[in-house]
């Protein structure tokens, strides 16, 4: 028998839109444009995922959701909307993760799959990494862990984890701390899954906290590298404050990753430039998609001088440029 699914979503030609997109799947598909027939629906049907739209004309896709798991905490609900600040709202209320809209198709109908499959039955694609087998730290692996939950709820978390065969995470996530983590090879299919399971726009926000997060745990675990650069700076000017700690950090970086980090300069500007990037490998774009350097170079430029500066991407190895390469102000 195939698996039930029940789609509530108030605008008709998105209803029909999914209809047609989970029948051709095989699936057995419930429509409804409001809460209150959701509701109808899934009392006499049971179905074991719910793809729900946050904003609907009677009943909000909140309640609803609400219902549903005070009814069948085993329900599967995959909450929908526009807005982005709903999001965590629909995960206390119980969606076990999140799509924004506009999504794909291919993201939509991936998602639910695995999310009707089984772990066991969950494998990846062949993914081109042959990158290293260099282990990353626990810290950075946790930080990536951590802005999923933020972002997108545990469950997602779930899936992503599954999906790129890191369930000895699920439960037990790995500390705060330089200990031996994932590989290289297992980060760069992480970061691939986020965008296939997310999108891009979810992974943009998820990978830029990523970046963040990532140099301020580098800060708490590396007291004596951090600590003598400190004072070095200290009666240095901006430009020279930037350029001295860049060169550590990206010293540091090629240590993690085992790729190498090129830092040029003309005039008025720092390059960093990567002709072998972990952040986009595998990827296709049409814009810049390395949103983990740009958040962990803000946040070294951050704490070298005090001032919040935009890093900006200027070339994407995913848009066919030879080198991902970020733009920083002297």
């Amino acid at each position: 028998m195939s698996e039930k699914i029940l789609v509530v979503e108030d605008e008709i030609e998105l209803l029909d839109f999914y209809d047609k997109m989970l029948t051709a799947e095989d699936y057995t598909v419930y429509k409804s444009e409001t809460g209150k027939k959701a509701i109808d629906i899934f009392d006499k049907e049971d179905p074991k995922i719910i793809i729900m739209d946050i904003k609907l004309p009677d009943i909000s896709g909140i309640e609803v959701t609400r219902y549903i798991k005070e009814k069948s905490p085993d329900a599967i609900i995959i909450a929908v909307s526009a807005y982005g600040e709903k999001f965590k709202e629909a995960v206390n209320a119980g969606a076990y993760t999140l799509v924004q809209k506009p999504f794909l198709q291919k993201e939509l109908i991936s998602l639910i799959k695995d999310l009707t499959q089984s772990s066991e039955t969950i494998k990846d694609e062949a993914i081109d990494v042959s990158f290293t087998k260099k282990k990353v730290p626990s810290s950075l692996t946790r930080v990536a862990f951590d802005a999923v939950i933020t972002n997108m709820g545990e469950g997602s978390l779930r899936i992503l984890l599954k999906k790129t065969n890191l369930d000895r995470y699920i439960g037990n996530l790995p500390p705060h701390d330089d200990s031996p983590s994932i590989t290289v090879d297992e980060y760069i299919i992480l970061i691939q899954n986020i965008f296939d399971i997310f999108g891009q726009k979810g992974a943009n926000a998820i990978l830029y906290i990523c970046g963040k997060e990532g140099f301020k745990n580098s800060l708490k675990n590396n007291p004596a590298l951090f600590g003598v650069a400190g004072v070095a700076l200290k009666f240095m000017p901006d430009e020279k404050k930037k350029k001295f700690i860049l060169e550590k950090v990206l010293k540091k970086l090629e240590e993690i990753f085992g790729n190498v980090h090129i830092l040029e300069e003309d005039q008025s500007y720092f390059y960093i430039k990567l002709p072998e990037c972990p952040y986009c490998k595998g990827q296709k774009s049409d814009s810049p998609i390395c949103y983990t350097p740009i958040g962990f170079y803000e946040e070294v430029i951050k704490w070298a001088t005090g001032k919040s500066e935009k890093v900006e991407q200027i070339q994407c190895i995913a848009m066919g440029h030879e080198n991902c390469v970020f733009k920083i102000l002297k």
